[in-house]
């Protein structure tokens, strides 16, 4: 069930993003990434910042519990990629869409223990350069890019989670609830082929103002194909 705080998380973070505004997509690929040690800000608004990392930590856990080839959507502060690099895993795959962050994770491959690879574009530009059934596992965590997208940018891609993994693959991402699926979350994913549905529920601290989080807890999805 939706809870009360819930609601009031989601209409802070609506206003927020409406105030600070969207733009064309071709903006956002291009528009500079500034980073400093706690966050990461394109065109204003903020897209990660560092009190994530425990949550970011469970994430990557899940996405490489089969080891194998991960694919990770979003590359950000490259925070889930240093977790995700850790794990016993033959190949990351990163989709990153901004220019700037786009770098950052191609400086991170040339240091990086196992073979990464980038693509640069919004996932649904560049997914198909991945064969269908050849992933073990799918870290997926993007900026909504429009007003549409707040809260809802992930049950755009359940369909082609389902389509990329294999045979018992795992598929995570940023949920953006608080403890529970919500019942339109899980028949999204139903819809799109998921029936092993499950969820960690992982403790956060968000940092003193922070502008899109305000609850002790997100859930961290556990989706098997």
């Amino acid at each position: 069930m939706v809870t009360t705080a819930w609601n009031d998380v989601r209409d802070l973070t609506r206003k927020i993003r409406l105030r600070i505004g969207f733009n064309t997509t071709q903006t956002w690929k291009n528009a500079p990434a500034i980073f400093d040690a706690q966050t990461l800000k394109i065109l204003g608004h903020p897209v990660m910042e560092g009190w994530e990392t425990p949550y970011m930590k469970v994430l990557a856990g899940i996405a490489t519990r089969n080891s194998g080839v991960i694919l990770e959507v979003g590359y950000g502060m490259g925070i889930s990629g240093r977790f995700i690099q850790q794990a016993n895993i033959t190949k990351h795959i990163i989709i990153e869409a901004n220019h700037d962050v786009a770098e950052k994770a191609r400086a991170f491959a040339n240091t990086s223990p196992n073979p990464v690879e980038i693509l640069e574009g919004l996932w649904d530009e560049v997914i198909d350069a991945i064969p269908d059934d050849s992933l073990d596992g799918i870290l997926f965590d993007t900026y909504p890019l429009s007003e549409d997208e707040i809260h809802t940018n992930h049950f755009k891609f359940f369909p082609t989670a389902f389509k990329k993994l294999k045979i018992g693959g795992v598929f995570t991402y940023y949920s953006d609830e608080i403890t529970d699926f919500s019942a339109k979350h899980r028949r999204l994913l139903l819809e799109s082929g998921f029936s092993n549905i499950g969820k960690k529920v992982v403790e956060v601290q968000p940092s003193v103002g922070c502008q899109y989080w305000k609850s002790s807890s997100i859930i961290a999805p556990v989706v098997t194909k």
